[in-house]
Order: C-alpha cells, then structure tokens, then sequence
C-alpha cells in the first residue's frame, strides 16, 4: 500500500513540474505569489520554473531535515563571518552561477578556478565579460549585481 502512495505522489509531482512548461510567464508569476512570500530574484522564465519544481517537490515530501538545516546555516554563518571576508572583496565559491537576463538573453556565468566561464571562454573578470555582452565598458559588479556593487 505504501509504494502505490509513494507511486502516486511521484506522477502527481512529474505532471505538476511538467504543467510548469505550459504555463504563461503571467501564470508562473501568479502561482509564485502563492508559493512564496516574496518576489523571484531573476525575472527569468526558467529560473522561476525551477524554483517552482524545487517548491511544489518540497510540498510534496517535505523540506530539508532539521540536521541539513543546521547545517546550511553554519555555512552560512561561516561565509558571512568577518574572518573569511578579504575586506569586502567579491569572491564567489568555484562552481557558482551568476544569472542575468539581458535584452532578452539569459546569461549564465560559472566561477571557475581563476575567473569566470562565459561563452566557452574563460575570463578573469565579470567587468571583461559585461564589456563583451554588451560592447562597451562596465563595472562587472554592478552590470551583473553582486559583490555588494
């Protein structure tokens, strides 16, 4: 009896994330503001559907266990200490992605050792990468908003 359970939450949870596909930018908006006590941080189609599915899967089994939790936050507490801040210097962890949508186009930036990966190329600055999108010159901090710019 409980594997036919866990079988039918698992279709209902695959259709919902599928009806997410479906769904107009104006419905996407109107089911996050059920889903979410706050707005979407990128106004990105794709961003907000996967935000979506990682929700409605949450509401489905459950959120992170207390253990996960704690753990989450001693990181965090970690990250933001003042020990590990080189006096307010942006820098990411390797492997984060940094998301901007730009005339249209979703840009995605991955921290890599040493720079940033855009296009299939590497650079050693988001102002180099900001210059390239969009032919003229800018401070990558604050064309992509982050590090505090």
């Amino acid at each position: 009896m409980a594997k036919i359970e866990h079988s039918e939450r698992n279709l209902t949870l695959i259709r919902q994330i599928m009806e997410l596909q479906n769904k107009k930018m104006t419905e996407l908006k109107a089911l996050w503001d059920k889903m979410f006590d706050h707005p979407p941080e990128i106004l990105s189609r794709q961003y907000m559907i996967s935000k979506l599915a990682w929700r409605t899967q949450e509401l489905i089994y459950g959120g992170l266990d207390e253990v996960t939790q704690i753990k989450i936050r001693e990181a965090e507490r970690k990250i933001k200490s003042p020990k590990n801040s080189q006096s307010g210097k942006f820098n990411p962890m390797v492997g984060s992605k940094i998301l901007k949508e730009y005339k249209g186009k979703h840009i995605e930036i991955l921290v890599v050792d040493g720079g940033f990966s855009y296009a299939g190329e590497i650079h050693k600055s988001l102002s180099a990468i900001a210059t390239k999108i969009t032919g003229t010159k800018w401070n990558g901090l604050k064309f992509f908003n982050v590090g505090g710019a």
